[in-house]
């Protein structure tokens, strides 16, 4: 599918996707600036599908009067060859000029990406940046820039497009109700002047204080009064209170954090069936001993009339009635995130003066954003005029990939191993999941590691071997990966997908294992045979020499030495006998029939062979490789012979060049041929 005029991309937004060669791929496999995937990616989903494909197409061809230049890959734009007569297109138009002035090019008549970058990144650092969100320094006077780090230190802020820390207009809400319900709260515990208490503060304006004294151990003091009311019911509950026996057996008098854990899981006095807590000292637990002294002075006196030594459950009861109000009011507390700040400015900020001028701040941000909006916009036509023709070269159709001259957008590089350059490379995120998706494809696929050493970054991708031969391609042969800029990175093969790579090493596969089948089995038999002549050996020269019985060997052995030899004299006559065995064979059949014999063998191997590779390698499917990727491709992508060539290669050696493998294959061809002839005198000469 050519796609080469701004016909062509116009007649893709109509054209079916089944006829598509990809639907759907990762924003972030195109090679490319990221912004233009971002642009294109309107959902966020982080892929690019055909429906936002054909509305960028759309998009783009509406904004233009003149689309010739398309397919120029330039990052400027002339400012008359946007469409002025739509609103969109005027709107365009005047964003660009704006960025002009602020630029110091008023009279220039085109735009380019550069000059909108360095725009935009100018106003990030600016204070009102568009983004909604306000720091101090955008203030105009000392007390709004106070007031807003006040807001972001109660509210937590929002982060600015900058980078800072700054308050949006939901902070200054949170802030502003805050201060309302603090104030509010607060006023319900405020003491008149005239007064010396309220209903939530009983003990007048030392209430708070004396409350936290109060709550310090009261749950100690309600455990205490529960053991009681436990001993009135059980006497023998009283055994069990605070430490056991086993402890104080255990108890190490000599170290003072034992002794302090001890003391502190005991009661705060001895419990008893009376359930008095006494106060004046005498058995009272050493670790609360002084609590319950100030609580004496501070609370028991202003709260009973008369305090006794002991403290009975009931007058502890009234006590903790008195301090009830207090509590549920502490309950009902509101905007605690201002609590920090101190009363009198939180009446300040309550007046609102503050945070109006916060929230005009706002509103001029909201008018930066809306110039911002329109910039963007001339961001993205920029964009997809520079990089939408190639991307759906790369997308709709895959003419790039297959291209000797270009290099497809979602390709990452070239790796260099085992003296050949495999040049198609793709990125992997999860190799387990590509594996599982590449085996259907039938293509030889190997898992590189790739790591570069100056920044320690490391990534996996996946190169198809399309042509030759395995070699000596195995999981950890190392290698060179260059990325599409020519940066060079350290490579590992570590998993590898295997299937036949080309047509000859399929047919030479068989008899490659018949060879290795047979060479196992010459091995096998000779370190057998090497392994009895040996013991044998061995045994013939530990024994000593001695006179033998008549029909022994020397050595006390059956036949001895000689029987060693007479048995090697065996071994080299069966050899023989069957190569005696198979001329006469073949000097039993004509020439005809041992001729036919050969080709009839050579046809029962072959024939399968070859259906069964030539099948496998025409249904070998690059697709496979881009699905595990995750892309979704329509097209099944197969190789021809150039293809083929094209992915995986072996450059050229230099001129007059020794010691090549051509050459070597000649060498071994010819030597091949001679031993043919010689067969072949050899057989006519027997016949």
């Amino acid at each position: 599918m050519r796609i080469e005029t701004p016909r062509d991309l116009e007649n893709v937004a109509s054209l079916d996707e089944s006829l598509w060669v990809a639907t759907s791929a990762p924003a972030g496999a195109f090679r490319c600036d990221p912004k233009f995937t971002s642009l294109l990616d309107t959902d966020g989903s982080g892929r690019i599908c055909s429906d936002e494909v054909k509305r960028a197409i759309l998009w783009t061809l509406g904004m233009l009067t003149d689309r010739t230049r398309l397919g120029e890959e330039i990052d400027s734009l002339p400012l008359t060859v946007i469409n002025s007569a739509l609103p969109e297109g005027d709107a365009l138009v005047k964003s660009a000029r704006y960025v002009l002035r602020v630029r110091g090019k008023r009279d220039a008549e085109s735009i380019a990406l550069a000059d909108v970058r360095a725009f935009l990144e100018k106003l990030l650092q600016q204070p009102l940046n568009g983004d909604g969100v306000i720091v101090p320094e955008a203030a105009n006077d000392p007390a709004t820039a106070d007031f807003i780090r006040d807001v972001q230190a109660c509210t937590g802020g929002s982060p600015d497009r900058s980078g800072r820390q700054g308050v949006a207009m939901t902070d200054l809400d949170r802030f502003r109700d805050a201060v309302v319900d603090y104030l509010e709260w607060r006023e319900r515990g405020r003491i008149r002047e005239d007064a010396e208490s309220n209903d939530v503060m009983p003990l007048g304006r030392e209430t708070p204080v004396l409350y936290e004294l109060y709550r310090q151990h009261a749950d100690i003091a309600d455990h205490f009064f529960l053991l009681c009311r436990a001993i009135g019911f059980e006497p023998r509950t009283a055994a069990l209170a605070g430490c056991s026996e086993e402890d104080l057996r255990n108890l190490d008098l000599t170290r003072s954090d034992g002794l302090a854990a001890c003391l502190g899981a005991a009661p705060i006095a001895r419990p008893n069936a009376a359930g008095k807590l006494p106060l004046d000292g005498q058995g009272v637990n050493p670790v609360y001993r002084d609590w319950l002294r100030n609580l004496r002075e501070r609370v028991l006196v202003p709260v009973l009339d008369d305090v006794p030594d002991v403290l009975a459950e009931e007058d502890w009861l009234r006590v903790k009635d008195r301090f009830q109000p207090y509590a549920d009011y502490l309950g009902t507390r509101k905007g605690a995130c201002v609590e920090r700040l101190e009363p009198a400015k939180l009446e300040r900020y309550r007046l609102g003066r503050e945070d109006e001028a916060a929230r005009a701040i706002v509103e001029a941000d909201k008018k930066v954003a809306r110039v911002l909006e329109g910039i963007v916009e001339v961001e993205r036509l920029l964009l997809y005029h520079r990089y939408l023709m190639p991307f759906v070269n790369n997308f709709v159709s895959f003419s790039s990939l297959y291209s000797v001259r270009e290099r497809a957008m979602f390709e990452t590089g070239s790796a260099v191993i085992d003296g050949r350059w495999f040049e198609l490379a793709l990125k992997v995120d999860d190799v387990a999941a590509h594996q599982a998706a590449a085996k259907a494809g039938n293509i030889f696929s190997l898992y590189l590691e790739v790591t570069s050493e100056k920044n320690g970054n490391k990534f996996n991708v996946v190169v198809p071997a399309t042509s030759g031969s395995r070699g000596n391609l195995c999981v950890g042969k190392r290698g060179v990966f260059f990325d599409i800029e020519g940066r060079e990175y350290d490579a590992r093969v570590t998993h590898i997908v295997e299937n036949p790579i080309s047509l000859r090493e399929a047919l030479v596969a068989p008899f490659v294992r018949l060879w290795n089948s047979i060479i196992g089995k010459i091995e096998a038999l000779s370190e057998s045979a090497e392994k009895d002549l040996r013991k044998s050996t061995d045994a013939v020269m530990q024994q000593p020499a001695q006179a033998s019985p008549a029909g022994a060997a020397p050595g006390g052995l059956p036949g001895g030495p000689a029987a060693l030899l007479v048995g090697l004299s065996v071994s080299a006559a069966a050899i023989g006998s069957a190569g005696a065995f198979i001329t006469k064979t073949m000097s039993d059949m004509s020439r005809m029939q041992a001729f036919m014999g050969l080709a009839g063998a050579a046809l029962v191997v072959g024939i399968p062979v070859t259906l069964v590779a030539v099948i496998k390698l025409r249904s070998q499917d690059l697709s496979s490789l881009l699905e595990g990727c995750g892309w979704a491709v329509n097209a099944r992508m197969r190789f021809n012979r150039a293809q083929r060539r094209q992915f995986t290669r072996r450059s050229p050696y230099p001129a007059n060049a020794t010691g090549t493998p051509a050459r070597r294959r000649r060498r071994i061809l010819l030597t091949v041929l001679i031993i043919e002839v010689v067969m072949i005198a050899l057989y006519l000469a027997l016949v």
